[in-house]
């Protein structure tokens, strides 16, 4: 005899509580519209080969359509922590669109049964490159209780191995270059990042008319404003002011905070590899996702997002000069998704692939109040717009890996001056005024560079030198974003400690190395490692150099000797990343 199990409003109350619950809400016409009918839900115990029912998924136009299903089978013990259950699907939508749909991850599976439509769960995975219109459905007491479980990774004979419904990335006029800069977030959730559409943002009266409900489609919106981001699937269940949504990972991130808003299906394309959903994203949020597992994401309909606020103002382009824009503010997140809404932007406003130089300046706002001013420069040989990108991102990279404590980023405020030709020069030599110094004096260094395609820069660096140092010192002379090369020495970093406390991070950050500035740093006999000198340059600085001079009393004895340094092949290349350290 197959059993049941009669799902409350409040799905976490005990039994009879859930009961009594139900009763009231039966009892009490006047809270009738307030409360949600009660759902008979199938255990996957009780699933029997050849059960039939449907699904419900929001199709062209976001009308919500059946699609038939037939139990094929029960996937257990595939190492996932949870079972599954095979489906093929069939019916009109099935045929017009080839198959299960990206997109379609969430939609509500119900068995027919003598006691009325069981929720059996909903569609989280396929098999791509095979019967499309096969699936795995997730149980929906997997999807309640989803801590624990392990991202599904099996194989079922015949179809090969199971892979989640692609979750479709909407990015409105972006490009395929623009969804590398994405590759890291879905590194370990399985899902693909194809197709990349070129969604739109719906129309208001659609955005307000969506109605949540089981089959109608959402979007997890990861970038909104003058760029948009999101990842579209569909609702399997709303109960007491929360959704169940996906039955798979969207990031894995456990724990999260990103708010989801209306999507409206125009269409369903067919696909060799996997059918998918296109789809306009509204604006209008409607709640906000907390829980990313293995077997479905989570929410709280009506609850308020955390963004990051960013502003970019881009000088020395045509077209508007400051976007606007918000991203999920979650440190996991925001650096890669700056980024990206970055170089969508450049690439709006530069309409090419070309060379050329960007100065940078960062202010970024912490929820506490204080402000972090960041300045750095990027050349790039052919790509200026992917080169600056991810420059941007470079201060957030350090605010959101750092040990201390949570860097709490509330408003990001990027300004870029872009050249469209080269700045950036290479050192190629140095040469010593005098090998031998006395402790305190300066050593003279005369340098020359090699700009891009013009007449060589000669400069005479001034370098002031400790009082309490003797013996051999070796000078070692770079740009600020060219790794040090220390030869075979190990160095003993006493002078230049790393942050030991958040608000030191934040110092180190404010007074970081530029790109555009030339260092002079010092290994004594016994490696410790000084720095000596910055100077800035008005273009990026590549290439490095060394020279050993003698630090001695004076004695009357020490006269001046020119040493050229041998010179050494030149360093760089095409992107300039600006990682000078603190």
């Amino acid at each position: 005899m197959t059993t049941f199990r009669v799902v409350s409003p409040l799905p976490s109350a005990p039994r009879a509580a859930a009961l009594l619950a139900l009763l009231l809400a039966l009892m009490v016409a006047g809270a009738a519209g307030a409360q949600r009918a009660a759902v008979l839900e199938l255990a996957v115990d009780d699933v029997v080969i050849g059960d039939r029912g449907y699904g419900l998924t929001a199709a062209a136009g976001n009308r919500l359509e059946r699609f038939e299903v037939e139990v094929l089978g029960v996937q257990h013990g595939a190492g996932n922590g949870f079972p599954l259950v095979l489906v093929r699907t069939s019916g009109e939508l099935i045929e017009a669109s080839g198959g299960v749909a990206a997109g379609m991850s969430g939609s509500p599976i119900y068995i027919h049964t003598e006691r009325g439509d069981a929720l059996l769960g909903a569609i989280g995975y396929v098999f791509a490159q095979s019967d499309h219109s096969v699936a795995l459905v997730t149980p929906i007491a997997d999807m309640r209780t989803a801590d624990g479980a392990t991202t599904f990774v099996g194989h079922v004979p015949g179809y090969g191995a199971a892979v989640p419904v692609a979750t479709p990335i909407l990015l409105a006029g972006a490009s395929e270059r623009t969804a590398r800069l994405l590759e890291p977030l879905f590194q370990d959730s399985r899902l693909s990042l194809l197709p990349v559409q070129s969604g739109g943002t719906a129309p208001d009266a659609l955005d307000q008319a969506h109605e949540l409900v089981p089959g109608s489609a959402i979007a997890v919106s990861l970038i909104s404003g003058d760029v948009q981001m999101s990842a579209v699937g569909t609702v399997t269940t709303v109960e007491d002011g929360r959704i169940l949504a996906f039955g798979h990972p969207l990031l894995g991130l456990g724990e999260a905070t990103l708010p989801f808003v209306p999507a409206y299906v125009t269409s369903i394309l067919p696909s060799l590899q996997v059918p998918f959903k296109l789809a306009n994203v509204g604006s209008r949020v409607l709640g906000v996702i907390e829980q990313d597992r293995p077997t479905a994401i989570s929410g709280v309909v009506g609850a308020e997002p955390s963004t990051v606020q960013v502003s970019l103002s881009l000088q020395g382009v045509p077209g508007d000069p400051v976007h606007t824009f918000e991203v999920a503010a979650d440190e996991r997140l925001y650096p890669v998704l700056v980024a990206t809404a970055t170089l969508q932007l450049l690439d709006r406003a530069l309409g090419a692939t070309t060379p050329g130089y960007a100065d940078l300046a960062w202010e970024v706002t912490l929820a506490d109040g204080r402000r972090v001013n960041v300045i750095e420069q990027v050349n790039h040989t052919a790509d200026l717009a992917y080169g600056a990108a991810l420059m941007a991102a470079g201060p957030l990279a350090v605010l959101a890996a750092n040990e201390f404590r949570a860097a709490d980023v509330t408003q990001v405020s990027i300004t870029m001056r872009l050249e469209g030709r080269q700045q950036v020069a290479t050192l190629r030599e140095a040469v010593l005024e005098s090998r031998t110094v006395t402790p305190g004096d300066s050593a003279h260094v005369h340098l020359r560079l090699q700009p891009h395609r013009e007449r060589a820069v000669v400069r005479t660096v001034t370098v002031a030198l400790p009082e309490d140092v003797t013996g051999e010192l070796t000078l070692l002379i770079r740009g600020g974003s060219v790794p040090r090369d220390t030869g075979e020495t190990e160095l003993d970093e006493k002078v230049i400690d790393p942050p030991r406390t958040f608000g030191e991070l934040l110092d180190a950050l404010r007074h970081r190395v530029q790109s555009s500035e030339l260092v002079v740093e010092a290994i004594t006999e016994e490696g410790e490692l000084l720095r000596l000198h910055r100077e800035p340059f008005p273009f990026v600085v590549l290439g490095h150099e060394s020279v050993v001079l003698q630090v001695a009393p004076a004695d009357g004895t020490a006269g001046a000797l020119d040493v050229e340094a041998d010179e050494r092949p030149a360093e760089g290349g095409g992107t300039t990343q600006g990682t000078g350290e603190p």
